[in-house]
């Protein structure tokens, strides 16, 4: 009994004292902060300098509908690469820093619509294969438990850190050459954070490791990440839709540059909430959803418009966040090998965006319509998105104790599905010999799961481990 008490006041003072983020976390926040501050940087830069060569529609045409296509298709490049070729991802990064700022010195300075749209829209490929390799490292790297709030604190600094550039001569400074000093700077500092090597003394799973996960059930498994895929893409189509019904109000009631540091609240906000709770994250991010419509029935009323454009944007923070992180979730928790899907959450997110900006322009003013439109694709994303958070959230009433305790015991941790298998065995008191047998791995595999085990867990020994297993309680 005393050594059970003592290796639970160990876990706890461990607990008391750890830090929220690690310093492999802070890295790889600052990874995602760096990456999008220079890829939102270039783009707007872009799109201010497209905007001077060509009509307000076709400026819109080609940066939201073309360019955030061409955004998916680079995430999709960047996927493509990490399912052969994992083990290049860093190299794949820096090669498309590089490019990135390559192109965009034409896209921005060419005094040709021609030049500027086709070095422009590679630049946005080349955004997308930079986000792809910062959501692999989100999920890749970083603790499960504080994912959420990892990307909302990189992403929110990110928007800060841009608004602080567009109060510089009232934004001039994305109209002058200083912006590819920027944006040079940014690329050689995100360089530099790239190549500094992940903290904590944590080992991460070779590529041998990866490829001797389970591959059973990988039909099912499938079946649900494209399920999540189509929820994502719902969301962005009703997401970008609705919230064009109330864009002409924006400058009669609300503060562009001030309704983006609200959003940057709403980002970090919605990754601590989201980290706290999954569920509440879901929630919210469907909740983000209807506020728009609020909004538009609300229209005229200066107070109510400016007060739900408020809670809008705090909601959308739950929605740019919750995509990433559930298809982040997903790829990391059910089978390893598809960690290349990490950043599909944004991927279908910008096709979403992309098909909703069309909706817009397409109608115009036919309000009555967009409304309709978006009314019906929002019954279909509700549908979708209960079903799907009945699968992960909801508890079956006769789920055994004894289930439901080694499913949050193993959710606490963070443990892979491998890490979960032989943490099953180990709790039979099975040797490393017995478990690689059942297991059909190598002792040295097994041998290298259970020390990852001891690591998550703060143990020293597999004897600890079974008895702080045995004491936790749901």
């Amino acid at each position: 009994m005393d050594e059970v008490i003592s290796v639970m006041e160990a876990i706890n003072e461990k607990k008391l004292n750890i830090r929220y983020f690690s310093s492999r976390s802070i890295r790889c926040i600052a990874i995602i902060c760096l990456g999008f501050l220079l890829t939102s940087t270039g783009w707007l830069a872009w799109e201010y300098h497209l905007m001077e060569q060509v009509s307000m529609v076709t400026s819109d045409v080609m940066a939201m509908v073309v360019g955030y296509m061409l955004q998916a298709v680079g995430i999709g490049i960047f996927a493509l690469i990490m399912k052969h070729r994992a083990n290049i991802a860093e190299q794949i990064m820096i090669v498309s820093l590089v490019a990135h700022i390559v192109c965009m010195i034409p896209a921005v300075l060419s005094p040709y619509v021609a030049g500027t749209c086709v070095f422009g829209l590679l630049m946005n490929v080349l955004c997308g294969m930079i986000a792809g390799y910062y959501l692999y490292e989100l999920t890749n790297k970083m603790d499960g438990r504080h994912r959420a709030a990892a990307f909302g604190v990189g992403y929110g600094l990110a928007i800060v850190a841009a608004w602080i550039l567009s109060r510089i001569d009232g934004g001039s400074i994305y109209y002058t050459n200083y912006v590819l000093v920027i944006c040079a700077i940014l690329t050689a500092i995100t360089m530099a954070v790239v190549k500094v090597k992940a903290g904590d003394g944590e080992e991460a799973e070779t590529l041998e490791d990866v490829l001797e996960e389970d591959h059973n059930n990988e039909r099912g498994i499938k079946i649900n990440v494209w399920l999540i895929c189509v929820l994502v893409l719902l969301f962005g189509i009703v997401n970008s839709s609705a919230f064009a019904f109330p864009a002409s109000d924006v400058g009669r009631y609300v503060n562009v540059e001030l309704s983006r540091l609200i959003y940057a609240a709403g980002l970090i906000i919605a990754g601590f909430v989201t980290d706290k709770s999954r569920k509440y994250g879901a929630l919210m991010a469907m909740a983000a959803l209807t506020l728009p419509l609020v909004t538009l029935a609300l229209r005229g009323e200066a107070v109510s418009t400016v007060t739900f454009w408020i809670i809008g944007y705090v909601a959308f923070g739950f929605y740019a966040v919750y995509r990433v992180v559930l298809l982040s979730d997903v790829a990391c928790n059910t089978n390893r090998e598809l960690m290349y899907m990490s950043g599909f959450g944004l991927l279908f997110g910008r096709v979403g965006d992309a098909i909703g900006e069309i909706l817009c322009i397409a109608l115009g003013d036919r309000t009555v319509i967009i409304v309709a439109v978006v009314a019906v694709l929002f019954v279909v994303t509700l549908i979708v998105f209960f079903e799907i958070y009945s699968t992960l959230y909801v508890r079956e009433v006769k789920q055994s104790t004894e289930k439901e305790k080694f499913y949050q015991f193993s959710s606490y941790y963070d443990l892979s599905s491998r890490e979960r298998e032989v943490l099953h065995l180990l709790l039979e008191e099975k040797t490393n010999a017995e478990i690689s047998d059942t297991l059909s791995v190598s002792e040295r595999t097994v041998k290298f799961h259970v020390t990852n085990l001891l690591k998550k867990t703060g143990l020293k020994s597999r004897n600890d481990l079974i008895i702080v297993y045995n004491s936790y309680y749901i």
